[in-house]
């Protein structure tokens, strides 16, 4: 074998498919949706190791062209991590993974970004000096990358014994950005089986439990692999907390439209949200344009004045009056 520098990172940086499969991870297998959702997380580490392999070039462009478009926010979640981690090893360029989101992915900047989480879960990379380059307004989701990792990949201590990382679990902000990630991965971690994540959600503090909800949410929608039936139960199930998954769903609208690949049936979200996914996307647009690319407001995180927003929106306009 002739060894470049592709060669060398892919062998050295490289995920197998097989690490992500509910089998290696030690999920319960669900008959239904487990191709589904293996299918996703599969995804991800394929734009992951494309990304490792090509760098920022015109073989990575190609690549990410050949993906279906239903799927093609999975790849460039991968696509963050790898920038990311490649960037961390690199002794000249450690600028690819902005360049990207500014560039080429900034239609997926929101999935990148959340890619970016899963490198800093995997290296153990500190999160703060990320947030002063990301965006003001939505630089904040590489913590549910950070979530998903460690509840997708360290389950017993994250999911079981309720573990957080000593630089998140003192800021309520970050931890209700952890917990969305979290939240996500259970609807891996559960095959999208209602019960399963209400029973797992509710073993965890009552303070958690909100945001978590919201994760499963934007799983739900932005993921899928669930039939109507099921969506109608998961939001009985989750009580309290409905309006929390009906958040969840909205951003996973929003992140579809902005991104231009949303479902073709977006019976999700209406269910959750009440209203069709393009309304919901439209609102979240206007919402997050509101906060004019400001960190704070009125010395609150300016994602959490979006998503107090939306919140709002979703029981004055349509949760109290409707059950679809």
């Amino acid at each position: 074998m002739i060894y470049n520098l592709q060669t060398i990172r892919k062998q050295v940086l490289g995920l197998g498919l097989s690490e992500v499969g509910f089998k290696a991870r030690g999920f319960a297998p669900g008959y239904d949706t487990q191709p589904r959702l293996e299918l996703v997380a599969k995804t991800v580490v394929s734009g992951y190791n494309a990304a490792v392999e090509y760098g920022l070039n015109k073989d990575l462009e190609t690549t990410t062209a050949s993906v279906r478009n239903e799927l093609v926010g999975f790849f460039n979640e991968g696509m963050g991590m790898g920038l990311y981690a490649l960037d961390l090893f690199s002794l000249r360029d450690k600028n690819r993974f902005w360049r990207f989101v500014k560039g080429p992915g900034n239609k997926h900047e929101y999935m990148s970004y959340i890619g970016a989480g899963l490198a800093s879960g995997v290296f153990n990379l500190s999160f703060k000096k990320f947030l002063d380059k990301a965006s003001p307004t939505s630089g904040c989701l590489i913590l549910d990358g950070i979530g998903f990792y460690y509840a997708y990949f360290k389950t017993k201590k994250t999911v079981h014994d309720f573990w957080v990382p000593a630089t998140i679990s003192n800021d309520a902000f970050y931890l209700e950005r952890y917990d969305n990630g979290i939240g996500r991965a259970l609807w891996f971690y559960n095959a999208g089986d209602p019960k399963r994540i209400a029973q797992t959600i509710a073993a965890f503090p009552e303070n958690r439990q909100p945001h978590i909800w919201s994760g499963v949410g934007l799983a739900a929608t932005y993921a899928g692999g669930v039939s109507k039936d099921k969506i109608r139960l998961l939001k009985r199930l989750s009580g309290e907390h409905a309006i929390m998954v009906a958040q969840g769903s909205l951003l996973a609208a929003h992140t579809r439209h902005k991104a231009g690949n949303p479902h073709e049936d977006d019976s999700t979200v209406r269910i959750l949200v009440g209203k069709p996914a393009e309304e919901a996307h439209l609102f979240a647009q206007e919402a997050i344009e509101a906060l004019q690319n400001r960190r704070y407001i009125d010395g609150k995180h300016s994602f959490q004045v979006f998503l107090e927003n939306i919140r709002k929106w979703i029981h004055a306009e349509v949760y109290e009056h409707q059950d679809f």
